[in-house]
């Protein structure tokens, strides 16, 4: 397990709801930052690339494995300098309480990027 936090590096969790939507939280320096939405589709992917290579020069994605729809944003996102993308079962959320919604779970998804890079 990590025991410091790197200076500047972002991390961020991925939830992909059923609708296709992204949901992403952010942790930068050991702060939690605001949430935020990504449209289904392409677009929404890509606007989501654009926002992580704008915040930092070494990104580290988290995603919730959820099918093809989890492959085919870390493919989009690979082209990404200095990405790293690490693909997770759901059981990795598993904690001592349920998560009952998207937020919940992508902040989670954070944090475990924050722990594994």
């Amino acid at each position: 397990m990590k025991t410091s936090i790197r200076s500047g590096e972002r991390y961020f969790g991925v939830e992909i709801t059923p609708e296709g939507n992204l949901i992403v939280a952010e942790r930068a320096e050991g702060k939690v930052l605001p949430t935020a939405r990504f449209a289904a589709g392409e677009g929404g992917t890509q606007a989501f690339r654009r926002h992580i290579e704008q915040e930092c020069a070494h990104p580290h994605v988290c995603i919730k494995a959820c099918g093809a729809a989890a492959l085919s944003l870390a493919a989009a996102l690979i082209p990404t300098p200095g990405v790293e993308v690490t693909i997770v079962s759901g059981q990795a959320l598993r904690g001592a309480a349920p998560l009952p919604n998207a937020e919940e779970r992508a902040a989670r998804l954070a944090k475990l990027a924050e722990r594994l890079f």
